[in-house]
C-alpha cells in the first residue's frame, strides 16, 4: 500500500502532503519526469488509501492485473478520482472486465483486508520501503538486487550494467 496511515476513505492531496512533508515540492520532479512520458499528474486532488485498490488487484484474475493497475493510475492521477472509494474501485473493475458481483462480496470483508496486509508485510519483509520497487536478478549464483523509485532509462542501464 501507498501508505498504511492513510485515512480509510483518503486524504485531500494537498492537505495530505502538508501533513506528511510539510508541502507537496517532493512532487514537482515526479510531475516534470511524468510530463515526458504522458503521464503528467493532471488531477491529482486525492491522496488515497488503497487497501481498496490492493484488494481488487488480488481479487481479479492475473492476466487484469497490469490493465487494472493502470485504470487506477489514471483514477487517481490523471482524473482526480479517489479509488479508496468502494464505488469507484467497483466502477473499475467493471469497466475493467471484472466480475464486480464477486468483487463486491469480497471487498472489505477482513479476510480481504488482512490478505492486502499480509501481502504487504512480506514485501515489507524482502526490503521493499517505497513503489515503484524492482528485482534484477544477475547470475544465478548472484543475490537479486532491489531498489526503489522512478529512474530513468539510464539509470535502469546502469543497474543492470552493476548486477550482470
Amino acid at each position: 500500500m501507498i501508505d498504511p496511515g492513510t485515512q480509510e476513505n483518503g486524504e485531500d492531496y494537498l492537505a495530505y502532503n502538508r501533513r506528511r512533508w510539510g508541502s507537496d515540492g517532493w512532487t514537482h520532479s515526479l510531475r516534470a519526469k511524468g510530463r515526458k512520458v504522458g503521464a503528467p499528474f493532471a488531477d491529482w486532488k486525492i491522496w488515497p488509501n488503497t487497501l481498496r485498490a490492493h484488494q481488487l488487484l488480488r481479487f481479479a484474475p492475473r492476466e487484469k492485473e497490469a490493465q487494472l493497475k493502470k485504470a487506477c493510475f489514471e483514477a487517481i492521477y490523471e482524473n482526480g478520482e479517489n479509488v479508496s472509494d468502494p464505488e469507484t474501485i467497483c466502477r473499475i473493475a467493471s469497466e475493467n472486465g471484472v466480475d464486480v458481483e464477486g468483487f463486491r462480496k469480497v471487498l472489505d470483508t477482513p479476510e480481504a483486508q488482512q490478505d492486502v496486509r499480509r501481502a504487504c508485510a512480506q514485501a515489507s519483509q524482502r526490503g521493499v520501503r517505497g513503489v515503484p520497487y524492482f528485482v534484477v536478478q544477475g547470475r544465478e549464483d548472484a543475490r537479486p538486487v532491489g531498489f526503489s523509485g522512478a529512474v530513468d532509462a539510464p539509470q535502469l542501464v546502469e543497474i543492470f550494467g552493476e548486477v550482470l
